[in-house]
C-alpha cells in the first residue's frame, strides 16, 4: 500500500453491488492526480463501503492510501487500484 498527496479530479456517485456473501456494498470510483504539474501521475481508484459514500470536491487536496493489485484473466494482466483510506487535507 502507498500513501500519496493528491488532488481530486472527479468522483462518481455511489452505487450498490452485491458481495459474494449476498451483502450490499457501496462502490464508487474516484480519479486522483498527484501534485506536480501537468504531467503528474493520475489514478482511477475503486472506493468501497462507507468511504464510497463520502463526497470529495473536485480540486480538493487529499491524502490517499492506495492498494495496487495485478491479476491475470485468460492470459491478460490487469491492474486494480483501490483507495483504502482518503483524508481531506486543510490548507
Amino acid at each position: 500500500m502507498t500513501t500519496l498527496i493528491c488532488k481530486v479530479v472527479s468522483q462518481t456517485e455511489p452505487s450498490f453491488v452485491t458481495t459474494q456473501k449476498g451483502e450490499q456494498l457501496a462502490k464508487s470510483y474516484i480519479r486522483l492526480k498527484e501534485l506536480g504539474g501537468d504531467y503528474a501521475d493520475e489514478y482511477s481508484c475503486a472506493v468501497l463501503g462507507n468511504l464510497a459514500q463520502c463526497r470529495f470536491q473536485t480540486g480538493e487536496t487529499v491524502a490517499a492510501t492506495l492498494r495496487f493489485r495485478i491479476f491475470e484473466n485468460n492470459g491478460n494482466s490487469y491492474q486494480d487500484v483501490t483507495a483504502i483510506d482518503i483524508v481531506k487535507l486543510h490548507p
